[in-house]
């Protein structure tokens, strides 16, 4: 009987461990893509290394022009971003349908003392792999704090 129970722990152990590895492996591979991403989109990266993990429908609406721009105007409006790091993956679910595929990786660096940026890269699986579908940058500033009234 212990032998019996002891091998169906065991068999437990090692399927739930597949499972977990299985979603660990893509958030890896989605962690490596997003990684490369922002590096492109604050730093020196180029679009031709980043856009291999594009999906096809961000490939057609994002050409290296269109990314050269898009890094532009994040200069402008947003800052320099700098010290980078991811903080959250948010997976898509819907009550009725489960979970649908769609994978979601929030960044926060810094811009300057007072001054911060989230960045968001989205994800849906495309031909058996994680592609980059959207991405999003957002400048972010803290609430002033009001002194306390006497």
């Amino acid at each position: 009987m212990k032998k019996t129970l002891m091998a169906l722990a065991l068999s437990m152990a090692v399927s739930a461990s597949c499972f977990a590895a299985g979603a660990s492996g893509r958030f890896a591979t989605e962690e490596r893509t997003a990684d490369a991403l922002v590096d492109a989109l604050t730093g020196s990266t180029g679009y031709e290394q980043v856009s291999k993990n594009f999906s096809k429908g961000l490939k057609e609406k994002l050409n290296a022009d269109a990314f050269a721009k898009v890094k532009e105007e994040i200069r402008k409006q947003v800052g320099a971003i700098k010290n980078v790091n991811f903080v959250v993956l948010n997976k898509q679910y819907d009550l009725q349908k489960g979970y649908n595929g769609v994978d979601e990786l929030v960044y926060f660096g810094t811009v300057n003392k007072e001054k911060f940026a989230r960045i968001f890269v989205s994800f849906a699986e495309e031909g058996g792999k994680p592609m980059v579908t959207g991405f999003q940058v957002t400048p972010i500033e803290p609430a002033k704090q009001q002194a306390p009234a006497k």
